[in-house]
């Protein structure tokens, strides 16, 4: 069954999406956001979404999210070209599922979606004003990544294996691909794209999604 999107612009008409790669302030500036207007806000990455989608998901339907987690060895030792498209794939995979989490949500009030990048999202399927995509240049990838507290406990686990020099490359060299692969097809999807540089400020930022969104 495909969904069209007028019927998934419909009934996701109370959702404003804040979407982007990682690194690129997504998760505060949508936490800002909501708390700011009294509006819901759905974090994709929290472990309990998390849970609930890994639950859902087989392998026939959601290869690339069942992948996760099997073999850490082996899926951080991939070559970075199938790790980077492995990391595309998958969230696709996971933005279904919050498709479908938002419109059960947004029913009767303002959601703010913490997503990251999907290409599916397109103008048939929400308005120009519904959505922005935050990026961020990929040599700041490095140095912020592994400092957000939801990757604090990812990072500790990585430092005690043996191969942890090769796998840190590994993951930040996959990071910095999928970058440049989702700023190329932010840019072509049409959406406002807003890019976090060494200097820009959480307000700053904020003040321009308020316009973007009307509110």
């Amino acid at each position: 069954m495909k969904i069209e999107g007028n019927i998934l612009k419909h009934h996701l008409k109370n959702v404003l999406f804040v979407c982007g790669n990682a690194c690129a302030g997504k998760t505060t500036m949508a936490r800002m956001l909501a708390q700011k207007h009294g509006f819901h806000l759905y974090a994709f990455d929290d472990d309990e979404w998390w849970e609930r989608h890994r639950a859902i998901a087989d392998d026939e339907h959601q290869p690339h999210t069942c992948y996760h987690g099997r073999d850490f060895h082996e899926q951080w030792m991939r070559p970075i070209e199938e790790q980077a498209r492995w990391s595309i794939q998958s969230l696709r995979e996971q933005n279904e599922m919050a498709v479908v989490d938002l419109i059960v949500l947004s029913e009767n009030q303002t959601v703010v979606a913490d997503i990251l990048f999907s290409r599916d999202f397109t103008k048939d399927m929400l308005d120009d004003r519904q959505i922005v995509f935050l990026t961020v240049d990929k040599a700041m990838i490095r140095g912020s990544y592994f400092n957000r507290p939801e990757k604090r406990g990812f990072y500790e686990f990585v430092k005690k294996q043996e191969l942890a020099d090769t796998y840190f490359e590994n993951i930040f060299q996959s990071l910095e691909l999928a970058n440049e692969l989702e700023q190329r097809m932010m840019r072509e999807s049409g959406f406002l794209m807003l890019e976090r540089t060494a200097e820009t400020t959480s307000e700053e930022t904020l003040a321009k999604m308020e316009r973007h969104f009307g509110i």
